[in-house]
């Protein structure tokens, strides 16, 4: 039979396969084998480094023993300290540390090691990690600070301890989002809360100028509005295309939201940068008679005229809005035309859809004295 020899293995992959009992025996015979402990594979990662990933203790005592080089990277420029704070390995992370693994080295992302801690969602080992002197309000390549990701991670508890560190509450990251904005986003109003409890401003813009409001109406969450609107925050508030909270959620059709903005003293008339108001916005969308009646039931404009011309009545007929049109036809003007001196009919007509066409039929067999509800049920192929 051959002699037995750990070279045979190769012991990056046997860690890399959790095959730690082997890895163990082999660094008890180190001194027989050509093998050094700081050995990287093709990602550059150590004995260290995998040690760190599965929180083996004992052969990381082992390779700390043997002079392995606890600041060492990999690939993404990650230490073992990294790894062990994105894998959660707490015991792993005071080991390192007790032997002079660096607290603030920065990977290729530029993120320390407290920015895994946080990644992996460890109170205590982000509390253990910023007790030896990490810093915070550092940002990462995409700038992102630690407050950041724990609200993406929606972990109260990681957003009061980096609180209590004196995190910044309003920093934006590269795409032009506070930590409250992803609160937000997150429907997360606990978090929410706590944020603006510690001096997180509720008056914060992004990038398009979208407030706080803008975004919990664009992800409907009602509970969140009714708190934001609780605040000093301005209902009326336009983003960089001049849309309003209630132009965006009469776009997306939520009755609810609509009617809570106008209780809240949305301007129903207000114009986004086209002229359109939010009954123009009603207007051109499917199936909004709910919003068409709310809407002018609080004192929209039917004769309101965007940078066209165009009455709501207009858009209705332009894009084939049957029961806009047929709910607008007895409160417009029907005579009123557009810059380009278009009545709504006439838009029906050079459009040539067949089903408003059939509309228009009907009005004249009825001497436009009524539109019948059968025209609704007509088929669009």
């Amino acid at each position: 039979m051959d002699e037995f020899s750990f070279m045979d293995f190769d012991l990056l992959e046997v860690a890399r396969n959790s095959c730690f009992s082997v890895v163990d025996l082999a660094l008890e015979n180190l001194e027989l084998y050509d093998f050094s402990v700081d050995s990287q594979d093709e990602n550059g990662n150590t004995l260290l480094h995998y040690a760190a990933a599965t929180g083996n203790l004992e052969t990381a005592n082992k390779l700390i023993t043997l002079g392995a080089y606890t600041n060492i990277l990999n690939n993404k420029g990650q230490t073992p300290l990294h790894v062990a704070c994105l894998h959660a390995q707490l015991p792993i992370a005071e080991l390192l540390v007790k032997n002079g693994a660096n607290i603030n080295v920065t990977d290729f992302s530029k993120e320390t090691p407290v920015f895994k801690a946080v990644r992996g969602g460890n109170k205590n080992l982000t509390k253990f990690i910023l007790s030896k002197g990490a810093i915070v309000n550092r940002y990462n390549k995409i700038n992102e600070g630690l407050l950041h990701l724990a609200v993406m991670h929606d972990d109260i508890e990681l957003v009061k301890l980096l609180l209590d560190n004196e995190e910044d509450p309003n920093e934006l990251t590269n795409a032009g989002e506070a930590p409250v904005h992803l609160a937000v986003q997150h429907y997360n109003l606990p978090v929410l809360r706590l944020l603006i409890s510690r001096k997180a401003e509720t008056t914060i813009k992004d990038f398009n100028n979208r407030t706080l409001l803008h975004l919990a109406v664009k992800y409907r969450s009602t509970e969140i509005c009714e708190e934001l609107l609780s605040t000093d925050l301005d209902v009326n508030a336009a983003d960089r295309e001049g849309t309003t909270p209630l132009h965006l959620a009469t776009e997306l059709n939520d009755a609810l939201m609509v009617s809570l903005l106008i209780d809240n003293k949305a301007n129903l008339n207000m114009e986004d940068m086209d002229g359109y108001t939010p009954l123009h916005v009603a207007a051109g969308t499917r199936d909004s008679l709910e919003i068409l009646k709310i809407l002018t039931a609080n004192g929209a404009k039917c004769d309101a005229k965007n940078f066209n011309g165009d009455l709501p009545i207009h858009v209705a007929a332009g894009s084939g809005n049957i029961e806009a049109f047929i709910f607008l036809y007895k409160k417009s003007e029907s005579g009123a035309t557009n810059k380009i001196g278009l009545t709504a009919t006439q838009v029906i007509e050079m459009n040539g859809d067949p089903v408003m066409l059939r509309l228009l039929a009907e009005l004249d067999r009825n001497n436009n004295s009524g539109i019948p509800v059968p025209v609704l049920k007509i088929p669009r192929y």
